[in-house]
């Protein structure tokens, strides 16, 4: 897999099809980090592991490069759908970014609980069969019980946050300037443990039509919570009620800027996604 890659970002150099290749190089002591491959004969440094996120990465050397550079980005199957929201939101230009994608494989697939272990343009590897994320233990512990239930154990997590802002730093998707969860109306400064489950509720629900289950929140956690399960559940709602599923289709729009107050295709409206909302005024 990794020379089908290396053979398509070198014929991407070679047809002048891209001015560089952003991916992971591994350079002096063996040190492996993000690098832009200008060169067909620098791409023999080029590596796939580890898991690596280049989305927002692309975003920032796209805005700071001439109008002329294009971008070729080695891709995972979440990190092409990053790509695809961030265009969506008129963040990446579609015309100066190409993709070079890869599959992950089954142990990756697993380890991530991703449904969708693959990019839709798969250009190295074999796309291997996703994971349920709901049949998973851990996730199945979170979800289970009545809306009392889950929010007393949803509670008991999110209280666990330190206010370092990692998951959002992390996400691929976040990228407002400034951020307003930064506002001190949303959570008090200089406070831990601080009143965390609204800034989580909020940005849970901001996120919802766009995160792409990367896992890159989680994974940024210094407390371990359980982020991905609460995206999860999000993205799940949007599927079962709008057949949306966020990465997928750049011209698709999304249901919850365009279609909240229409009807669903499943009949339901937006409140009824949680099991309280016939109690709300």
């Amino acid at each position: 897999m990794l020379n089908q890659l290396k053979e398509k970002a070198k014929a991407i150099l070679e047809g002048k099809e891209a001015d560089g290749v952003l991916g992971l190089r591994k350079g002096l002591f063996d040190v492996i980090q993000p690098h832009v491959f200008t060169t067909p004969a620098e791409l023999d440094t080029l590596v796939l592991e580890p898991k690596w996120l280049f989305a927002k990465m692309a975003r920032s050397i796209l805005r700071a490069k001439p109008a002329a550079y294009r971008l070729a980005v080695a891709v995972r199957g979440c990190d092409e759908r990053a790509i695809v929201e961030l265009i969506k939101r008129s963040q990446i230009d579609r015309g100066r970014i190409l993709t070079i994608g890869y599959a992950c494989g089954a142990d990756q697939a697993k380890a991530c609980l991703c449904s969708r272990p693959f990019p839709g343009k798969l250009d190295a590897g074999d796309a291997v069969e996703g994971v349920d994320p709901f049949a998973d233990e851990r996730v199945k512990a979170f979800l289970d019980g009545d809306g009392a239930q889950r929010m007393e154990k949803w509670t008991a997590q999110l209280r666990r946050c330190i206010k370092c802002y990692g998951c959002r730093n992390a996400c691929p998707i976040c990228i407002c300037v400034p951020c307003k969860l930064e506002d001190d109306v949303w959570v008090e400064r200089g406070v831990i443990p601080a009143e965390m489950v609204s800034f989580h509720h909020i940005r849970a629900f901001h996120l919802s039509d766009a995160c792409v289950a990367c896992g890159a929140c989680q994974e940024a956690c210094p407390v371990g919570i359980p982020l991905m399960t609460l995206q999860l559940s999000m993205r799940a709602a949007l599927k079962r009620d709008y057949n949306y599923e966020a990465g997928l289709d750049a011209d698709r729009k999304s249901p919850v800027l365009f279609d909240f107050i229409a009807e669903p295709r499943s009949g339901q409206h937006v409140p009824d996604w949680v099991d309280t909302a016939g109690k709300k005024p």
